[in-house]
């Protein structure tokens, strides 16, 4: 065979698998155009092929009211999940860009996803006006408080702009969300690329997991834990097949924490910088992050309360597979942004 129609065969299959991939959101779209609240049951319909839902903790989710669901963000698929698994019509905060991309964009607002502005005061103002407006009409708000797609498939810093909202609507329930086994599927950033990537496996189990609202006041900190905490449950919910804490983005040349009971429990990745787009993998002196599977806090010596950033105690992990808050016998202090510090002199090395 010539290479010329090598080429041209592999070209038609090329055309055919991007038919195949964007058939469903055509359909998306027409359904949306056609009957807008026929999206989210549009949405299961495409989504059932290649993800098999499952959700827990949904009892944590009020049926009547106003909730602000606070959510990891993994890929790009994650404003779609939502629409497809929370039994009230709700409304979504997306990055006004992401809306702009052809068929995913308008599918997107239609599906109940606001565009807010880039980054600065007049984005703060506008994602704030139109967070209030859904929660005056006793609606579901879902926002993604990291302000992006996480980049190394840890979670990353929560923007101030929850303890804002949560403030100043006191009669909203603040529910925390976790979207669990995204991080390798296409629409991630595993492989260090979106989209441009075969798909792992025929069905992807994709675990969301509500947690109890979170009591006041609710600091970005404290909604960052509890977030983690949704996660521990989803991580345990997950096929035996995929509960892999060691993520392919952890350098194991930095430093990390592990335990001889509990396993790893803290890591660290590369830095990550392009464009507007940054995110922390590691700090000078600090064991990393909370790996996927695990929640740490820091509680007092005495009395076992959980401690504000920066306050040094013992260390406590909440671990997939494990009962409870486990103390991991150092004392530490946890910054604002999840990264482990050690008090008790321990050396830090990759």
């Amino acid at each position: 065979m010539e290479w010329l129609e090598i080429l041209g065969w592999g070209l038609l299959a090329l055309l055919g698998l991007a038919a195949i991939a964007l058939s469903p959101l055509i359909f998306l779209l027409l359904v949306a155009a056609v009957r807008p609240e026929s999206i989210q049951r549009a949405v299961r319909v495409v989504l059932s092929p290649r993800y098999r839902l499952k959700v827990i903790g949904r009892e944590h989710l009020p049926m009547t009211g106003p909730v602000l669901l606070i959510s990891n963000h993994v890929s790009w698929l994650d404003g779609f999940i939502l629409a497809a698994v929370v039994p009230r019509r709700g409304r979504a905060l997306v990055y006004a860009p992401y809306l702009g991309i052809p068929v995913i964009g308008p599918l997107a607002q239609r599906s109940g996803m606001i565009p807010v502005p880039d980054r600065g005061p007049r984005a703060q103002r506008a994602m704030l006006k139109a967070a209030y407006e859904v929660l005056d009409r006793g609606e579901v708000l879902a926002i993604f408080p990291e302000a992006q797609i996480s980049r190394n498939g840890l979670l990353g810093p929560l923007y101030r702009g929850i303890e804002v909202m949560a403030s100043n609507r006191e009669h909203a329930a603040v529910v925390p969300v976790y979207l669990d086994n995204l991080w390798g599927s296409i629409f991630s950033y595993s492989g260090g690329r979106f989209f441009r990537k075969w798909p792992k496996g025929l069905r992807r189990t994709v675990v969301v997991s509500f947690g109890p609202p979170i009591e006041r006041p609710v600091t970005a900190p404290g909604a960052r834990r509890a977030i983690l905490e949704a996660g521990v449950r989803a991580f345990e919910a997950r096929p035996e097949t995929d509960r892999e804490r060691d993520l392919e983005t952890i350098d194991r040349s930095l430093p990390s924490l592990e335990h001889p009971t509990l396993g790893l429990l803290a890591a660290s990745t590369a830095d990550f910088h392009q464009g507007i787009i940054h995110q922390i993998g590691h700090k000078e002196g600090s064991f990393g992050q909370s790996v996927p599977g695990v929640a740490l806090r820091v509680v007092g010596e005495e009395d076992g309360t959980p401690l504000p950033p920066d306050a040094e105690g013992r260390l406590q992990a909440l671990v997939a597979g494990h009962p409870g808050w486990q103390d991991v016998g150092r004392v530490a202090r946890i910054d604002r942004d999840g990264f482990v510090f050690p008090s008790d002199g321990a050396e830090v090395s990759g």
